[in-house]
């Protein structure tokens, strides 16, 4: 064995000949897991910390890496436990070119004021083969839809907040929303969702802050989807396809994503860092196995009180789409499997196991979000009993 994989031994894996090669990051992906080099035809399982660029070496068993944290050596192409050495310094000679200088500054000025076309980064680019990018930043956008844009942030903020203080009033009915979104077994997870509510909200608001204006790129695309984000993006940059720019429209879409956030440059607060295990769409319920669906103002906490009771379908989730790796994943990483199960194994399980929905859940967006909205309802409706109550008292 490779002396430097000795101290990793308990991690170290042998190199499938399938296994993709790796990023620029030096990330070996396979299956939504993250592998990397340690010598030659030896690899190890990490995760991402809370700390941006930070891995440690995992088992696929557990739910957080445990393990020591590694560094990429880009001349190598491996990862030790040692921190690579900085490059040497350039000398101390100051040698300026003023015309390469002056080219620079005014290309710096054009970039500045020009649409942009998806070459500045990987995620710009991408977003640009869904459709031509229009604007970077609010002010590009004309300023009816940067008025939207502010108005569906403040809606958002409106949901995470009334969210929150129906978690702090304790309502009764709570218990009913929890057990529709999370299941039988949501008191193991509440302090999660209220964490999730938390930073909803505070993210909400640094996104209409000083920072915040930059992070919005319009996009005239033909997809159904009226907001994205790309999960590695550190900018935290909000892709709004402005076919979708309506006042109601956006706020649901926003809060969705932004849980998906970790840390974002120049802001504080730090994201949830959900998934999207599955989608919930009232449209769909004829899919799942469940006879009749609740009514609820919130049309989607019907699916998701079906789906909470073991009443998901192959059917449903394909289609949303064929791509199911998250679900799998999560799925296998809960129960400490170490490959994917068949989908319609991964469903039965995820059917048969309250403990299971309740985790898959509570890091799922769709059920974050649409459990906030709820909330927000139940909180609003209390408010607005307990006003009427007082004009009676008068």
């Amino acid at each position: 064995m490779h002396p430097m994989a000795g101290s990793l031994a308990r991690y170290s894996l042998r190199a499938p000949a399938n296994l993709p090669a790796a990023n620029a990051l030096g990330l070996r992906v396979f299956k939504s897991r993250n592998y990397v080099d340690i010598a030659p035809g030896e690899i190890v399982l990490v995760r991402e910390t809370g700390t941006a660029g930070e891995y440690r070496a995992a088992l696929v068993s557990e739910l957080v890496a445990l393990g020591p944290v590694l560094f990429y050596h880009p001349l190598s192409k491996t990862w030790t436990l040692e921190r690579p050495h900085p490059l040497p310094e350039p000398g101390k000679v100051i040698d300026i070119d003023i015309d390469q200088l002056v080219r620079k500054v005014r290309k710096e000025h054009d970039q500045k004021h020009r649409v942009h076309t998806g070459n500045d980064d990987s995620f710009e680019y991408t977003a640009a083969q869904e459709g031509a990018l229009v604007a970077r930043g609010l002010k590009q956008f004309p300023p009816e839809q940067a008025a939207i844009i502010r108005a569906e942030l403040q809606a958002v903020e409106s949901i995470f907040a009334d969210a929150g203080h129906a978690i702090g009033q304790k309502y009764k009915d709570a218990d009913a929303v929890y057990e529709s979104f999370f299941g039988v077994d949501h008191h193991a997870v509440a302090q999660r969702f209220a964490d999730s509510v938390a930073r909803g909200q505070a993210l909400s608001s640094e996104y209409q802050g000083t920072w915040g204006d930059e992070k919005f790129v319009g996009v005239d695309a033909d997809s159904n989807s009226a907001a994205w984000m790309y999960k590695r993006d550190f900018h935290g940059r909000f892709f709004i396809n402005r076919k979708y720019m309506q006042r109601g429209v956006l706020s649901i879409s926003l809060g969705h994503e932004m849980l998906h956030t970790n840390r974002i440059d120049r802001f504080q607060t730090i994201g949830p860092n959900a998934a999207d295990y599955f989608y919930l769409d009232s449209r769909l319920g004829r899919l799942l196995d469940w006879d009749t669906l609740a009514d609820y103002d919130v049309p989607e906490r019907s699916v998701s009180d079906a789906i909470m009771r073991g009443g998901l379908t192959v059917e449903y989730l394909n289609a949303f789409t064929n791509d199911h790796d998250n679900f799998l994943f999560g799925i296998s990483d809960y129960l400490g499997i170490g490959d994917d199960p068949p989908l319609q194994t991964a469903v039965d399980l995820f059917n048969a196991n309250p403990s299971l929905r309740a985790h898959l859940a509570v890091n799922n967006a769709d059920s974050l979000v649409y459990a906030a909205k709820s909330m927000q309802t139940l909180h609003q409706s209390k408010t607005e009993f307990a006003w009427l109550d007082s004009l009676i008292d008068d």
